[in-house]
């Protein structure tokens, strides 16, 4: 009995651990009130008028046979953009082509990102002239395009690129730089405003924690780290928060 009582809990469960524990071990029974509570509301949902969903759009779907889209693939990746009463398939395919994309490439671009069709010409001449201040020729673009088409049709908001490119430009990055970082991780520019602030202000602080702190030293790790991490691995956790093992 003495050496039983010398024995130390080696830890304690946290509450909520021994709470979700109770719960999957010794799971709630179902009263009565609940199953009849449970009855009603399938009644009633069951009575409830299902919302209509509006027919697919068949003038788009032979437009966008005809142009040798791949329908089928278009359909399974947003096929909300086939119920839509007005597209602007023909106009972004004449916008595309008169840049110098060939028709097989229009179509593979519509195949892979159909919400491509939803954009105004007007938004679209908008947002090439901003890629067009990072890029030099239309061939650069229609390359991007042509491999990830996501990355210029994704946003419909031409304020918010600018204000990415304006952001990026203040951090020091130039030209040569955001022409790196829109072809290797347009999504960046695609990225609200805050989120990418919210970005830099996470790699300023783990650049602070590792010793940097000469302004050319933080410059250099921000492009580095901006180039190798996918944005959609953010919001990240705090520095404090991770621990590096550097051998």
């Amino acid at each position: 009995m003495t050496a039983v009582s010398k024995v130390r809990v080696p830890f304690s469960l946290h509450p909520s651990v021994t709470l979700l524990r109770s719960f999957w071990l010794h799971p709630a029974q179902p009263t009565s009130t609940d199953l009849s509570r449970s009855v009603c509301s399938a009644t009633t949902s069951s009575n409830e008028p299902k919302p209509q969903v509006n027919p697919e759009n068949e003038s788009l779907l032979e437009n966008l046979n005809l142009m040798g889209v791949d329908v089928k693939r278009a359909h399974q990746r947003q096929p909300g953009v086939f119920r839509k009463a007005f597209t602007n398939e023909q106009g972004v395919a004449q916008f595309l082509q008169d840049r110098g994309v060939n028709r097989k490439v229009v179509a593979s671009i519509i195949s892979r990102y159909p919400r491509a069709i939803t954009r105004s010409i007007q938004h679209l001449e908008q947002r090439w002239d901003l890629w067009r201040s990072i890029f030099k020729t239309d061939e650069e673009i229609v390359s991007i395009l042509a491999r990830s088409p996501e990355s210029f049709f994704r946003s419909s908001n031409n304020s918010n690129l600018e204000e990415n490119i304006d952001f990026l430009t203040s951090l020091g990055l130039n030209t040569k730089d955001l022409h790196r970082l829109l072809t290797t991780a347009p999504r960046t520019f695609s990225n609200s405003l805050e989120l990418n602030k919210q970005m830099v202000e996470f790699l300023e602080d783990i650049c602070a924690e590792l010793g940097g702190e000469n302004p050319d030293v933080k410059i250099s790790f921000l492009k580095l780290i901006c180039f190798m991490m996918p944005s959609n691995c953010w919001p990240c956790p705090k520095p404090k928060d991770i621990q590096l093992n550097i051998t």
